[in-house]
């Protein structure tokens, strides 16, 4: 018996609300690697698609799964217009792949009837697919065939989740990509189809490594999935940059615009970097934002402050472009959040540990010992600053070097 393919899901975005236009963009900016979880109601899924998904509730194992996201919108929609009354269509519309992914974790949320439930889906950021590749024009035109692209005519079903449509079982590996250097390609789209983000500013996030000494690269920093991870949760699915304290970083930030694009950024337009969930203040950024240049990669320094908990702490930042006097709802440009997972250096940990057994030990010692009342006082003082010096090495208050 010749085994079924695993589900392949196509998961549209059209953005045609504001709260829902910088999904597009971080998808777009977000690392290799990092996730983004999108959820939509059932009756937005296609019934094979829910049914996939729902199967893979109830049996994780087989996650994680192939999926392309896809942007889809009539021709020269523009910001802000009413949402289409019929289907999107190969021969009207401008559908392009925005990323290939895995879906990593998936939830349900039961509503007042099954076709209110919320289905969640986290996605692994993987690499961009090749917009002209053949493959896509012929999987939009199969899904339309079987009435399965977005928005639809009074009456009729609204898809935005479908699966490949068997018939393209063999273009899998067309439509999945770890490829990062397509990304240009992709923007290139955006702009030239006169589409929705014709005039937006373009960047994504490269990498985070340490930062650099001496003229020398620092050592990246590679995104790991957290220890409380759940296959089939809503929320709980994480990859975080594990972040040392004390340590500098660096954020590579790769910025495109096509040509004659240039001429709509302004000039003055910068990324923001924002701390997130960070109460106790840990991140420390820069007061400058930093500015975008077109068509080069930058970077910007943060560090790790220091406090006494022992435990792994998450955090992160938020990265968003600032436009001056840029008052419309819809986001000026690219934005992504990332996460991190922030420790204490384990050899700080070790001396901490060892200065405050030996200072322990030497209070018991002073206490205890039958030895005249100056030793005993010595004793004693050097136990207590046997264990200030620990703690001062837990907080980094005392550096072995600079």
């Amino acid at each position: 018996m010749v085994a079924q393919p695993a589900p392949f899901f196509v998961v549209f975005d059209t953005c045609t609300h504001a709260r829902y236009y910088s999904d597009v963009h971080e998808v777009l900016a977000m690392p290799e690697g990092g996730i983004i979880r999108y959820e939509y109601k059932r009756s937005l899924f296609k019934p094979d698609a829910s049914a996939a998904l729902e199967a893979l509730c109830n049996n994780p194992s087989a996650l994680p799964i192939d999926a392309l996201l896809m942007y889809g919108q009539k021709r020269n929609y523009r910001q802000g217009e009413p949402d289409p009354t019929e289907m999107l269509r190969w021969h009207n519309s401008d559908f392009i792949p925005t990323r290939s992914a895995r879906v990593v974790a998936v939830a349900r949320v039961p509503g007042a009837e099954p076709a209110s439930d919320v289905l969640h889906f986290h996605l692994q950021m993987r690499g961009f697919v090749d917009p002209d590749a053949a493959p896509i024009a012929q999987m939009v035109q199969a899904l339309e065939a079987q009435d399965a692209l977005p928005f639809g005519e009074r009456g009729r079903q609204h898809v935005w989740i479908s699966l490949l449509p068997a018939a393209l079982d063999s273009s899998r590996a067309a439509l999945q990509s770890d490829d990062q250097q397509l990304w240009g390609k992709i923007v290139d789209k955006f702009v030239t189809l006169d589409t929705q983000f014709k005039n937006d500013i373009f960047w994504r996030v490269r990498d985070i490594s340490k930062a650099s000494q001496g003229g020398a690269p620092g050592a990246p920093v590679r995104l790991q999935d957290r220890g409380t991870n759940n296959r089939v949760h809503t929320s709980r699915w994480h990859r975080d940059y594990p972040l040392y304290e004390t340590d500098r970083y660096e954020i590579f930030i790769e910025t495109h615009s096509p040509d004659a694009h240039g001429n709509q950024v302004p000039g003055d337009a910068t990324i923001a970097m924002t701390s997130t969930d960070d109460e106790e203040g840990l991140i420390r950024l820069s007061a400058q934002p930093l500015a975008i240049v077109p068509n080069e990669t930058t970077s910007q320094h943060f560090s790790v402050d220091n406090n006494n908990v022992l435990d792994t702490r998450y955090s992160g930042i938020r990265l968003e472009t600032k436009v001056p006097n840029h008052t419309s709802a819809y986001p000026a440009g690219s934005l992504c959040n990332l996460t991190f997972a922030i420790r204490k250096k384990r050899w700080r940990l070790v001396l901490y540990l060892l200065f405050v057994l030996f200072g322990t030990a030497l209070g018991s010692y002073a206490l205890a010992a039958p030895i005249d009342p100056i030793a005993k006082g010595l004793c004693a003082a050097l136990s207590i600053l046997l264990i200030a010096f620990g703690g001062l090495f837990l907080t980094r208050q005392f550096k072995l070097v600079k």
